[in-house]
């Protein structure tokens, strides 16, 4: 793969209205979740569910305190996925970003970004919720994780090749 160091924003291109949505959306989800479970912390029992087998049946079980470990991992996979948006000479691309692509480029990229965001982050809300009620998490649950970030990325890199 060929590094490309010329693709910083000097195009003027600005964030798209869904770029912007989706970052705040992911903010409200974020502040949101961690509202939701300081006030339901109380009220959970001890030991709430930690590991789930590929069934999504609960097979291990934690200290309630194990529940910051699921809020935590989001603000953190959300935070690193914000901070990459903001260094897009950073980005290692397979093809070579000119003068004529950056632009469209650019805008892509920050769409793949913000969207794998927010499909990463519905998937801890998710496991979040799940572990503080007790339940089991859907059977379908292991398919669609793997799945839709895998189709939100092809999407995207078809995007990319299709419009550089």
């Amino acid at each position: 793969m060929e590094k490309s160091v010329n693709h910083k924003n000097d195009c003027g291109v600005k964030r798209t209205l869904l770029v912007r949505v989706v970052d705040w959306l992911c903010g409200t989800l974020l502040v949101g979740i961690t509202i939701w479970v300081l006030y339901r912390y109380g009220a959970l029992p001890d030991r709430i569910p930690a590991h789930y087998g590929p069934d999504g049946v609960i097979d291990g079980y934690g200290p309630k305190s194990m529940i910051w470990f699921s809020v935590a991992g989001a603000w953190i996979v959300v935070g690193i996925m914000t901070a990459v948006e903001q260094f897009p000479r950073l980005w290692n691309l397979p093809f070579k970003v000119t003068k004529e692509n950056q632009c469209r480029v650019l805008s892509l990229i920050w769409h793949w970004i913000s969207t794998t965001k927010l499909i990463v982050l519905g998937l801890f809300i998710y496991l979040t919720v799940m572990s503080a009620l007790g339940w089991n998490l859907s059977i379908c649950f292991m398919p669609v994780s793997i799945g839709v970030p895998v189709a939100n990325s092809l999407y995207w890199v078809v995007r990319l090749f299709l419009n550089r």
